[in-house]
């Protein structure tokens, strides 16, 4: 299996923002639940995470399954 490298690959990203956006999440709404899950991070941060630019942590990914009501496979489904 293949590691997932967010700076070439942005599955992770993509699909974090599909499953926001099921929800009717905006952006900063969704900071703003993190925030409340104990995970510091701006919309700036945030943005990244979802435009591949930057990896999520552990943490963050632990946070988004709560809040997005999924498991982690989500983060991972390859269908587009």
């Amino acid at each position: 299996m293949d590691r997932v490298n967010q700076r070439t690959n942005h599955l992770l990203g993509q699909n974090i923002r599909k499953l926001r956006l099921k929800k009717n999440i905006r952006n900063k709404d969704m900071v703003a639940q993190l925030q409340l899950h104990g995970i510091e991070i701006s919309t700036g941060t945030y943005s990244k995470v979802e435009l591949g630019l930057n990896n999520p942590s552990v943490d963050l990914l632990i946070a988004l399954t709560d809040i997005l009501d999924c498991d982690f496979n989500a983060f991972f489904n390859m269908d587009k």
